[in-house]
């Protein structure tokens, strides 16, 4: 090998290594880094498999939680700078990112809140929305927020959204509780409570277009069942009488018995009957966001730290996605993100009797 060959070689390793180094450094993986901007510590951490950031920016021992999904950026640091807007005893701060949207938090003495329930003048404004001022079959409509909204009216449900309402009828007589429904995005699936102690029929019910399909099976039911998940469009239920795990074939319209089984990790992993029920397994998806109420009061849980987001009574948490609770308070349904803040979307005297699954939302 000459000069000129080994030369080549040398460089070439070198090149190798730097690259291999750059890779390691910079590819999207989980991380945790530390720094400061304007006087405030900010830990900025990334979990791949999940795919959001969680920062935690502390000043004079207080810190605002904050939790962004996004993809991960080679960049670190990424909160460039921080607003502060401060108002007797209060404080609100907005982080301000080239590459991340962040929302205020505030802060007295007592607790952390959202600026919905602040008096400071922010550079950040709510969107404003407007009264639609409607009703349909007792349920008024105020704003829908581009959601589909199936509400339970004792024997079928009412479909309300921007595009049109309509009145699906399930039932022959009225049933006051369904407490065995499953929703998997736009589908809910009902059993039929035309029966009584056994179904063998199940509704399909499209939310966004309230087409009604019908799944009928050969096995007999119990009503004593519960639903573990689903997996692509699959559902599974187990029938805690008969001690017998199903699989509903959305697609197919088919309904199996299958071998007890839980979903680990996009993996169906066995389980014994006893195993299931004792530990109560299930695979029903969590979000990444977490909301809690405690005393009525709603909030939200980032790291364990609390959150307020509302000075209403709140009775329930209806549904969530990743960036908008629904929650009840006594008649109406409420809904608060950060682009709109809290906004009034529907009443109906009933709910303050009974809201146990009259109320869902896609």
């Amino acid at each position: 090998m000459n000069k000129r060959t080994k030369l080549f070689f040398l460089i070439f390793l070198l090149l190798t290594f730097f690259l291999v180094f750059l890779f390691l450094v910079f590819s999207r993986h989980d991380y945790e880094v530390n720094y400061n901007v304007k006087g405030f510590q900010i830990t900025e951490k990334y979990d791949k498999e999940k795919e959001y950031y969680t920062f935690l920016i502390t000043k004079d021992k207080l810190t605002y939680p904050f939790i962004i999904i996004s993809k991960n950026f080679i960049e670190r640091d990424l909160v460039d700078n921080i607003l502060t807007f401060s108002e007797e005893n209060e404080e609100c701060i907005l982080p301000v990112s080239a590459k991340l949207t962040f929302y205020p938090l505030c802060s007295n003495s007592d607790e952390l809140y959202t600026l919905n329930l602040s008096n400071i003048e922010t550079s950040y404004k709510f969107k404003k929305t407007k009264d639609l001022n409607q009703e349909y079959n007792d349920t008024k409509i105020h704003y829908l927020n581009n959601a589909y909204f199936a509400i339970y009216d004792y024997n079928g449900f009412n479909i309300i959204n921007s595009k049109e309402n309509k009145n699906i009828k399930l039932f022959n007589q009225d049933v006051y509780n369904i407490n065995l429904i499953y929703q998997m995005d736009n589908i809910l699936l009902i059993p039929d409570y035309n029966s009584k102690y056994y179904f063998n029929k199940f509704y399909y019910l499209n939310m966004q277009n309230g087409k009604l399909e019908e799944i009928n099976t050969d096995f007999d039911i119990s009503f004593e069942s519960i639903f573990l998940g689903h997996y692509k469009n699959k559902i599974y239920l187990l029938d805690k009488k008969e001690e017998v795990e199903y699989e509903i074939n959305l697609k197919k319209k088919i309904v199996s018995k299958v071998d007890f089984q839980i979903l680990e990790n996009n993996k169906f992993v066995s389980k014994t009957y006893k195993e299931i029920v004792k530990n109560n397994l299930n695979f029903i998806s969590e979000n990444k966001t977490h909301y809690e109420i405690i005393d009525n009061t709603l909030y939200k849980n980032i790291n364990n730290i609390l959150i307020k987001l509302s000075d209403k009574k709140v009775n329930k948490i209806i549904y969530n996605n990743e960036d908008t609770i629904y929650y009840l308070t006594d008649t109406d349904l409420y809904m608060y993100n950060d682009i709109y803040g809290e906004v009034l979307l529907l009443s109906n005297s009933e709910w303050d009797f009974n809201n146990s699954n009259v109320i869902f939302i896609n």
